[in-house]
């Protein structure tokens, strides 16, 4: 393994922990501060369908912003993973939508149309001034980003998950902007 392949792996344990010890309280107030920041950008932008994302392991949870956003005009989706040299599949999700648990045991919308969202919602683990995201791993997202009919990509995550560099390497797609309690980055 090469040392940033290594340094990756060290700074995801460590943030995935950190993000997992935060206490429910600050966990509410920061994700408060997110949404309305992130209101603030979807605000101008023409209703289309959302892509986002069920969380795990102490991912924000978007479900009850993403239900207001369904409200206001939005359509949902949620992703499917396909194969694990794929970019990610997007179905149609609303909230009385029937789910099953697939890969990692994260549920899908089941019977639900195969869509193409316009703005896509995505979890960070950890992000770096060039709006390079360090994620889980699995290179899915960069995969999804790697199309040409891209998506407007908004990574979501806490201030202190900001490190440096995460030591892009070629594969690596930047967010088109990254959402935090404190900031929004271009």
């Amino acid at each position: 393994m090469s040392s940033w392949q290594q340094w990756r792996n060290e700074q995801r344990y460590r943030l995935t922990q950190q993000r997992l010890e935060l206490v429910s309280d600050l966990r509410l107030l920061h994700q408060v501060a997110l949404f309305k920041k992130l209101q603030t950008v979807l605000d101008p932008l023409p209703k289309g369908i959302i892509g986002f994302y069920w969380p795990v392991r102490g991912e924000i949870d978007c479900r009850d912003f993403i239900c207001g956003l369904i409200k206001q005009g939005w359509q949902a989706a949620l992703p499917k993973i396909i194969d694990s040299k794929q970019a990610l599949q997007f179905r149609r999700w609303s909230p009385e939508s029937i789910m099953q648990a697939e890969v990692w045991d994260i549920p899908v919308p089941q019977n639900t149309a195969v869509t193409q969202p316009d703005v896509l919602i995505i979890p960070l683990v950890g992000f770096d001034n060039e709006l390079h995201r360090l994620g889980n791993g699995g290179g899915f997202y960069d995969r999804t980003l790697a199309v040409s009919a891209k998506p407007l990509s908004i990574g979501i995550g806490y201030q202190w998950m900001q490190l440096n560099s995460i030591h892009p390497q070629p594969h690596d797609v930047p967010m088109d902007l990254i959402v935090t309690e404190e900031n929004i980055y271009p």
